[in-house]
C-alpha cells in the first residue's frame, strides 16, 4: 500500500502545474532555438545563392578581361585601341567624322496637348 502511495505521489508530483509549466516553458525555449536556427538557414542558403551569381558573374568578367589584354597583347590590337581612343589614323589614310543632323526646331515648339484637352477642344 506504502508503495502505491509513493508512487502516487511522485505521479501527483510529475504532474503538478508547477512543473507543467516548467516543462512548457522549456518547450517554448526549444521551439524558439529551433526557429531562429531555421531563419539562419534559410538566410544562408539565400547568401550562398547570391555568392555563387556574384563569383559565375566575376568569372565572367575575368574571362572577357583575359580575353581583352590577349588581343591587347597583339600589334592590332594595341593599333585598334589607340584608334578607338584618340581618333587617330595611318599617315595616308582619311578620317570621316559623321556629324548628327539637327533636329526640326519647329517640331519641338509645338505644345503636346493631352487627351483631355484635345476632346474639349473638338466643342469650341
Amino acid at each position: 500500500m506504502r508503495d502505491f502511495q509513493r508512487k502516487r505521489k511522485i505521479k501527483k508530483a510529475l504532474y503538478s502545474r508547477g512543473v507543467l509549466a516548467v516543462l512548457f516553458l522549456l518547450l517554448v525555449l526549444i521551439g524558439k532555438a529551433t526557429f531562429g536556427v531555421y531563419v539562419k538557414e534559410r538566410e544562408s542558403k539565400k547568401n550562398l545563392i547570391r555568392v555563387e551569381r556574384e563569383l559565375l558573374s566575376l568569372q565572367t568578367r575575368e574571362e572577357k578581361l583575359r580575353q581583352e589584354i590577349a588581343h591587347l597583347s597583339t600589334p592590332e590590337g594595341i593599333e585598334t585601341q589607340i584608334r578607338e581612343q584618340f581618333q587617330v589614323a595611318k599617315p595616308g589614310e582619311r578620317m570621316v567624322v559623321l556629324v548628327a543632323p539637327e533636329k526640326n526646331t519647329l517640331e519641338s515648339e509645338i505644345p503636346k496637348e493631352s487627351l483631355v484637352t484635345r476632346f474639349f477642344n473638338l466643342f469650341r
